[in-house]
């Protein structure tokens, strides 16, 4: 019943704005604990919160995730942001080292089939970095394991060196805006037979394709699954932003966003059908505050369970002359939910009653002095402003333009 609700609502608020009336809305309630969870953040950073009519500071601890007064949560940790990321991904760069071989004649090279001779390293070692793709699932640590050829060349670099990484980036975020990850550690070889059974029945399950050499008497003979016991995380969530070393307890600890498979989806489609309702959500909550009337590509950059970065730009300097662009400056905001939402349908309806309670307020159905109902919103970050001056906690973007 919810949801045939929701989908009217929807399509109500498409073909005529004239939905007056809040929809009947059932978001999933979470236990006292999910809002609680221990909490990552970036240290000493400065934000600005808005609930109601009223707007308050809050300088984040680096043990504390960005709530509101309320102490609802508006965002993931960096715990769960590597962990939704890693758990949407099948696949990354398995980076080992090449030794170097010599061979009969004196010469260095990468391995008997090898063209090039390389100058010997006598000061650094002889290794090379080298990277091969990978497909890859994780365990119920968090521990990437994979399927590798006993005869391939990264098994013979871990053969001789198991220090090894994997870098993880969406393919729907491709670019350096996208959100990615690098989980540092040593390899090592799953012998373990119950470990080995349920890691292979997991494979087979999520790459039928690739899985013909588990059910081969000869596995053993040419291939073997490993893992990778992480020691150190490294995200990049896009371009220009601030980088993180990652507790690896803190990404273990995490669980991944319920969101996580659907998010990309969501935001393309939202971003391609919703940009008047996107300039009359600007109009109403950031207007005055800024100054506008109109604002240039608004857009969903980021989703979870928690709630959504909506990003824009406005003039702030008219255009002086043909030759002379006006100055563009832009506002990234994180807009909560107010309830944890934990599936694309219950997403789509936290996202339908901002969107409604704007239009209601655009029409006169709201009146001013009514704050109670404003989502929970914090500044992320201008570029009209100095570092200390907005929040400027990275985040991934699922959107590459």
């Amino acid at each position: 019943t919810a949801l045939c609700l929701t989908v009217f609502a929807l399509a109500t608020l498409d073909n005529a704005h004239s939905f007056v009336s809040r929809p009947m809305i059932s978001p999933t309630l979470l236990a006292t604990n999910e809002l609680s969870r221990s909490k990552l953040s970036r240290p000493n950073t400065f934000s600005t919160f808005r609930t109601g009519n009223r707007c308050f500071t809050n300088f984040g601890t680096r043990m504390s995730a960005v709530t509101n007064d309320k102490g609802t949560r508006l965002e993931l940790t960096l715990g769960e942001l590597v962990k939704t990321l890693v758990s949407a991904c099948k696949s990354g760069t398995f980076c080992t080292t090449l030794p170097l071989r010599e061979d009969v004649d004196g010469m260095h090279r990468f391995g008997p089939q090898s063209p090039s001779s390389v100058e010997k390293w006598s000061k650094f070692g002889k290794e090379y970095p080298f990277g091969t793709l990978v497909s890859y699932l994780i365990n119920e640590n968090g521990e990437p394991c994979m399927l590798l050829a006993n005869n391939a060349v990264h098994s013979r670099n871990i053969a001789a060196n198991p220090k090894v990484a994997l870098y993880v980036q969406n393919p729907a975020t491709p670019g350096q805006k996208g959100a990615r990850v690098t989980l540092v550690g040593e390899i090592e070889r799953i012998t373990d037979p119950k470990e080995l059974k349920e890691c292979s029945s997991l494979y087979t399950e999520r790459f039928p394709d690739q899985a013909q050499p588990l059910q081969d008497d000869r596995f053993e003979k040419y291939f073997s699954m490993f893992k990778l016991l992480i020691k150190d995380i490294y995200y990049v969530s896009g371009f220009g932003v601030v980088t993180n070393w990652v507790s690896v307890d803190e990404y273990k600890k995490a669980e991944a966003d319920p969101l996580a498979e659907s998010s990309s989806q969501l935001v393309d489609e939202w971003n391609r059908s919703r940009q008047a309702e996107f300039q009359d959500l600007i109009r109403v909550y950031f207007a005055a505050e800024l100054g506008l009337t109109e604002a240039e590509t608004p857009r969903v950059t980021f989703l979870d369970r928690f709630g959504f970065d909506f990003r824009f730009r406005f003039a702030t300097e008219p255009r002086k002359g043909a030759d002379k662009p006006p100055r563009f400056d832009t506002r990234e905001y994180r807009i909560g939910f107010g309830t944890p939402v934990m599936s694309k349908e219950e997403a789509q309806s936290a996202m339908f009653k901002i969107l409604q309670d704007v239009w209601e307020r655009m029409h006169g159905y709201a009146e001013d002095g009514d704050g109670g109902s404003l989502p929970p919103m914090a500044l992320k970050r201008g570029t009209d402003m100095q570092p200390s001056q907005a929040y400027a906690m990275a985040r991934p973007s699922v959107v590459s333009n």
